[in-house]
């Protein structure tokens, strides 16, 4: 039995919609975009199914977390619609994609994510992670390109593990190397490029 989920109704469309609004997203981190153009596919979110719809193609490996590859419909949409290789090396992929329910199963600190190199730094990997929420939950500081001054963000279901990860990444890996991050939940996106610095509020602290 086909698996098949429809996509895009107006490919073209759809797609430079959705890309337009990822673009926003990821120069103005922390502002929160919905995408509203199609269904996701078997138990992958809506939002990241348009991601890839709209970011992805033959060309960008993508990297599936282990609830995504015992999902069928996952992969046979993501190969019939956006006709990308899978692969199994976190190393190789163009995009690494997370369910939720994969998220604490992770070592956030030693995953072989790829962060690009010196002449081709946009060949790294973007990492998108599905939340319960980009509205609700922990509260996060940002500052960096995109932000006048510093935007509060709250994200629901990350662990601490990866929180503490945002928070030292740049300390790790030198401009213009790095991860870029796109965090969705159902129809919402909320990016985190290399180029953010993240911080917890004091007052979370205490």
């Amino acid at each position: 039995m086909s698996m098949i989920s429809p996509a895009f109704q107006d490919a073209v469309h759809d797609s430079q919609q959705c890309f337009r609004l990822l673009l926003k997203a990821m120069s103005e981190p922390g502002t929160v975009v919905t995408l509203d153009r199609c269904d996701g596919f078997g138990n992958m979110m809506s939002a990241a199914a348009q991601t890839l719809l709209s970011m992805a193609d033959n060309a960008t490996p993508i990297w599936l977390s282990p609830a995504y590859i015992q999902d069928r419909a996952v992969s046979e949409n993501i190969k019939f619609h956006v006709s990308a290789p899978m692969v199994e090396s976190l190393e190789q992929a163009s995009f690494a994609v997370y369910s939720l329910q994969d998220l604490d199963n992770q070592d956030w600190h030693n995953l072989p994510f790829n962060i690009g190199n010196e002449e081709y730094p946009d060949t790294s990997t973007t990492v998108l992670i599905e939340l319960d929420s980009v509205l609700d939950g922990a509260e996060l500081m940002l500052s960096g390109p995109g932000i006048e001054v510093q935007r509060n963000v709250k994200l629901k279901g990350a662990p601490t593990a990866l929180i503490t990860y945002l928070m030292q990444r740049q300390e790790d890996v030198n401009f213009p190397l790095g991860v870029d991050f796109i965090f969705v939940c159902d129809q919402q996106v909320m990016c985190l490029p290399r180029t953010t610095n993240v911080e917890v509020p004091v007052c979370t602290l205490q």
